[in-house]
């Protein structure tokens, strides 16, 4: 079954072009990644938001620092896995967590 291209990136390694979006969860950030040239196959994964709370002084605490899914984290993921295993493979592949295939301190917002 095909994914929906709707509010999907591209991006482009090794010559081929692979899209991905995101989606807020309640406790992490859920990241789909596909090859346009296989659809049968997806990475899914999930990683953290990373925030940092601060309080203001006023009742109430505001996110001071948070995770950004960058193409950065993206091509590291697809380099990961390969693009040649990629293209060929059928099924999804689950990522527990990103933070183990990639060191995420350099995508938080500050």
């Amino acid at each position: 079954m095909a994914i929906s291209k709707k509010g999907s990136r591209k991006i482009v390694v090794n010559d081929h072009e692979f899209r991905w979006k995101t989606s807020g969860q309640k406790d992490n950030i859920r990241v789909i990644i596909w090859p346009v040239d296989n659809d049968r196959c997806r990475i899914v994964g999930n990683i953290g938001y990373h925030n940092k709370s601060a309080a203001l002084g006023a009742p109430g605490e505001s996110p001071r620092s948070q995770i950004v899914v960058t193409n950065r984290i993206i091509r590291e993921i697809i380099l990961h896995y390969g693009v040649v295993e990629l293209l060929q493979h059928a099924g999804q592949i689950n990522i527990t967590a990103i933070e183990d295939i990639y060191d995420v301190s350099g995508a938080v917002r500050r």
